[in-house]
């Protein structure tokens, strides 16, 4: 159906561009659940037209068609990424052996949860995290045909088995909410099949509703509503005339770091993507003709391809140009759609469209049988062998850690010995010492733990509690539990906003953990520096609460890091060691300017 295939092209639209130029688009993530619905409704009215005119379910049958569609351009991307990043070498080729594991079974949402891998920040980035979306799909479509039998034989009426589908649905929902803490990453939420179900089976309650049951083969599969009923296709058409704006409104505006996505946003956007398949089915105007214009239908025809394609893509390229300095650019974002659109374009007319319609052994025996050319057959033996050969040498080399994530397994494990050492000293004098160091306590996120040992070599002494990941709402409830020890320092340096600003938990957070951390001691807000969108917003709160506190003074670390961005790592945000040194100076100038009784001496950054 040719608007199908035009929501198609604006799903894998929305995801490319986040990926891509993630700032444009901050909700582009929400394509992949467009995707969810499409897949449910599409696969679950298969499964109604198979009963209605067969009279049963052949699920051999209808597994081994998904094999033929989802898993030749999955394994060729996989091998041929596989072995790119192996040669390219790298952060690209991180635990390649247990992407590639998990990508090969289709259980890579799980894999990367049990590798603890972020889909939210680029200190945990592999070349095969996008294959968590097939691994849902695949397991959705392992479980579904067997559930639906089984809900066939029980004799429930259509009614009843849509509320139950609905049902299930809302019940992922429910789960995900549940589950969702705005104090940790919520990649477990986002990744879960359990979790993240909502969508599959919101398009399999439309199916359920839509699909013709006649027994007839020639029935059509969505009826359109008749062309006579013409108040109610004029309802249809306003009514669709809001849904889409809606949706696409979404793709715009609505970040991953939102507390409100995990908790109705992620279900909206399905939503919203089931009344608009509802509206293409039922043949809408101009909804109709919007996605059936040919960019979008050209788009929709190839997303699957695309979609596989464009991440290894952009992660491969960023490993090979970090040097250059086009790391999280718009270039790079350009080079990348460049290389992977005739990639995608390629690999649906060669892969995926003749496996699909002809089968593996007609494939095959094509490539292999004795009317294909002995060149053509003797090539096609080479490039089975060269591709093997080349696996079992990029898999077992493939590093386990990113250079990040030594450098800070490095930075941990001098701060354990020091904490130790620290602690034994305190045990044996009995009091603590108040040297310059000691009257300090640091919390924050990547950055403060990346410039641990710097401050550490500026302020002996001085206690730093930085984490990965974290955001001003974990502050709370550290900072509460070092006040119920006596160990909060009289002048505390609170280093955060690399993974948000603070009013994107709620109005008011910052304010409130200074509150908390109290009038009585000196606080020092470091200033973050990044590319993210929410950047401006934190750099503008921390400047907000100096001018309106007279404890709060601010550590420059943006201008800093905007001034020499060759003391920062390839992700453009965190510092190497000279960077780290660049982190400290900026704490010390801000405790120069208290000393001196200077206020407010920091101005915009302007990132």
């Amino acid at each position: 159906m040719p608007g199908i295939d035009g929501l198609r092209g604006l799903a894998v639209l929305a995801v490319v561009i986040y990926h891509f130029f993630g700032n444009f688009m901050r909700g582009g993530y929400l394509g992949v659940d467009v995707f969810f619905v499409i897949s449910g409704f599409l696969i679950t009215s298969l499964l109604v037209r198979e009963r209605a005119t067969t009279g049963k379910i052949n699920v051999g049958e209808f597994w081994l068609r998904r094999l033929r569609r989802i898993v030749p351009a999955a394994l060729f991307v996989l091998f041929i990424g596989t072995i790119a990043a192996g040669f390219i070498g790298g952060d690209s080729a991180v635990h390649l052996n247990f992407q590639f594991l998990g990508a090969l079974l289709f259980v890579s949402n799980w894999t990367q949860l049990a590798d603890a891998n972020s889909y939210f920040t680029d200190a945990g980035v592999r070349v095969f995290a996008h294959y968590w979306s097939l691994a849902i799909e695949e397991q959705f479509y392992l479980i579904w045909p067997l559930l639906l039998i089984l809900l066939s034989k029980l004799k429930i009426k259509p009614k009843q088995l849509r509320m139950i589908v609905v049902g299930g649905a809302l019940a992922s929902f429910l789960w995900m909410v549940i589950n969702y803490d705005p104090k940790v990453d919520p990649t477990r939420v986002y990744y879960g099949t359990d979790t993240h179900a909502f969508g599959l089976l919101l398009g399999a309650a439309l199916a359920l509703w839509l699909t013709s049951d006649s027994p007839n083969v020639d029935a059509d599969t969505w009826p359109e509503f008749h062309k006579r009923r013409i108040l109610r296709r004029i309802g249809l058409s306003l009514a669709a005339m809001l849904v889409l704006p809606g949706l696409i409104a979404l793709l715009f505006i609505l970040p991953d770091t939102s507390a409100w996505t995990y908790r109705g946003g992620l279900l909206l956007a399905s939503l919203l993507a089931t009344s608009v398949l509802y509206f293409l089915v039922r043949g809408v105007l101009p909804m109709k003709q919007f996605f059936e214009m040919r960019p979008l239908r050209w788009l929709g025809r190839i997303s699957y391809s695309l979609y596989l394609w464009h991440w290894p893509i952009v992660v491969l390229l960023r490993e090979l140009t970090h040097s250059i300095k086009l790391f999280h650019t718009p270039l790079l974002g350009l080079l990348a759609l460049a290389i992977s659109l005739p990639l995608a374009h390629w690999s649906f007319k060669y892969i995926e469209t003749p496996i699909h319609r002809r089968g593996y052994r007609a494939c095959l025996r094509s490539a292999l049988g004795s009317g294909a050319p002995i060149l053509r057959r003797l090539g096609t033996v080479v490039a089975a062998v060269g591709i093997i050969a080349a696996l079992v040498v990029s898999i077992p080399h493939a590093p386990q850690r990113t250079k990040l994530e030594q450098d800070l397994e490095t930075i941990n494990a001098a701060k354990s010995a020091a904490q130790k050492a620290e602690e034994a000293r305190q045990a044996e004098l009995g009091k603590r010492e108040m040297p310059t160091g000691d009257k300090i306590s640091a919390i924050g996120d990547s950055v403060m733990l990346a410039s641990t040992g710097a401050l550490q070599q500026q302020f002996p002494g001085i206690y730093v509690d930085g984490a990965v990941s974290r955001h001003y709402q974990a502050a709370p409830a550290i900072i509460d539990e070092m006040k119920a020890n006596g160990t909060l320092d009289p002048f505390v340096v609170l280093g955060f906003g690399t993974n948000g600003a603070s009013s994107g938990a709620h109005p008011g957070l910052l304010d409130e953990v200074l509150d908390d951390v109290g009038p009585d001691r000196v606080i020092v807000l470091v200033l973050p520096y990044g590319d993210r969108y929410w950047m401006p917003e934190a750099e503008a709160e921390v400047l907000a609460a100096a001018k309106a506190r007279d404890n709060v003074y601010v550590a420059d670390w943006c201008h800093a890091a905007k001034s020499h961005p060759e003391n920062l790592r390839e992700d453009a945000i965190h510092p190497t060691p000279e960077g780290a040194t660049m982190y400290a100076t900026a704490v010390k100038n801000a405790l120069e300017d208290w000393k001196a009784g200077k206020h407010n001496t920091v101005g915009a950054c302007g990132v």
